[in-house]
């Protein structure tokens, strides 16, 4: 992450430096790709306003704060890009969790024993790119027996991983 400090109206302190990287290391919670971050101090008259840029893979979140205190300004500022982030989390998770019903097809064949099994065919349409910590709660919160997800570290690796038991898992990589 890299980190672009600019005052105007005021000298930038290894002591405000110091403050705005400590809060903005706690945004990573709600973003793991921060890329880009300008943090502006202004001081005009009594008013001190923080100015917080940060471009976090496609997008740019910006928060602004004036107040009569700078390090009150700062974490104003922090506070609105919090919610941003946050906000915009939660829409992509939920839209993770609207994920279009799966067709469900069920059909029995006749085993070599005279056995009727009965074959449940599902069709996934698309395959979404996840984290194996991903997968695994994906899969409790559908209360699955199993997922098919494309790797996040390795886009090219497809994944599936189900549940042996109650704590334990396995994963089967196709290359």
């Amino acid at each position: 992450m890299k980190i672009e400090f600019v005052g105007r109206g005021t000298e930038v302190t290894e002591a405000l430096k110091k403050f705005t990287e400590e809060k903005l290391a706690k945004l990573s919670r709600f973003t793991d790709n921060i890329l880009d971050v300008q943090v502006r101090f202004i001081v005009e008259r009594h008013r001190h306003t923080a100015e917080i840029v940060i471009k976090a893979g496609h997008e740019k979140v910006v928060g602004k704060e004036t107040t009569n205190d700078m390090y009150a300004s700062i974490g104003g500022a922090l506070d609105k890009i919090e919610r941003q982030l946050k906000k915009n989390k939660d829409k992509y998770v939920s839209k993770k969790k609207k994920a279009p019903a799966k067709e469900e097809n069920f059909f029995t064949l006749n085993t070599s024993h005279g056995e009727e099994v009965v074959i449940s065919h599902r069709r996934i349409e698309s395959v979404k790119p996840l984290t194996k910590e991903e997968a695994i709660m994906e899969m409790e919160n559908n209360d699955a027996d199993f997922i098919v997800f494309r790797d996040a570290e390795n886009r090219e690796a497809m994944s599936v991983l189900y549940k042996k038991d109650k704590k334990n898992y396995h994963l089967i990589t196709l290359d």
